[in-house]
């Protein structure tokens, strides 16, 4: 059975993501999970009066039948000015398993079943999302690496995580070491040498410096293409 899975996120200004959901959920969506971050692109300020200025995005995860993808995307994207300089953008992966929702777990693409073709087999590689999981403070230094060489910005999450390599203790409670994760989306001609730029810029092969890996993104709205091409 070829099942029809996506992961749609979307990273829109903070504060959009209520709207931005509601017009989901009238295009075929069930639910949402939002979480805050902040993100920094080309035609956004990095600094305010010499000090940096911080720009909060609300980071939307919708799990979704591929049938409904299309008009999804089109709803986000009006709800959320996705396109429109400094709104954010969206993009959906396949999901070659999905758990806990039972109305989506049991779908087919009778489409792709019809003509003998999977998912994975039709995608477009057009973007690459770079995922940098690295320590609290070195997301700076990822993001002005990938800048460099050529990604139009990054979307910072915070996080907890523990490696091997880390695990620290005080008074006898481990300590979890606090992470940033990096999402960056490029296209991919640039992705490996923006791979690159970040690991020389962190390090990353070094004991406990952190990690990145790339997935292949299916769908990208809201992204002013013609500035990735310049």
């Amino acid at each position: 059975m070829i099942l029809n899975h996506k992961l749609m996120i979307a990273i829109v200004k903070r504060g959009h993501s209520r709207e931005v959901i509601s017009a989901a959920k009238h295009a075929g969506v069930s639910g949402a999970t939002v979480i805050y971050g902040e993100g920094i692109g080309r035609n956004e300020k990095s600094t305010f009066l010499g000090l940096p200025a911080t720009h909060e995005k609300d980071v939307i995860f919708l799990a979704l039948d591929g049938e409904h993808e299309n008009a999804v995307a089109q709803a986000v994207s009006d709800a959320g000015k996705l396109g429109k300089s400094g709104y954010g953008l969206g993009f959906t992966v396949h999901l070659s398993k999905l758990l806990g929702v039972p109305h989506l777990s049991e779908r087919m693409d009778d489409r792709k079943r019809k003509r003998g073709v999977t998912d994975l087999e039709s995608t477009m590689k057009d973007f690459q999302l770079i995922v940098t999981i690295v320590n609290s403070g070195d997301s700076a230094a990822v993001v002005k690496a990938a800048s460099k060489a050529g990604a139009e910005g990054g979307t910072i999450l915070n996080g907890r995580g523990t490696g091997v390599n880390e695990q620290q203790k005080f008074l006898n409670f481990t300590i979890d070491p606090e992470k940033d994760v990096v999402l960056i989306l490029v296209p991919t001609s640039y992705a490996e040498k923006v791979v690159k730029s970040i690991e020389e810029a962190v390090d990353l092969n070094a004991p406990g410096k952190g990690i990145a890996f790339l997935i292949d993104v299916e769908n990208v709205f809201g992204v002013n293409h013609s500035s990735l091409d310049s």
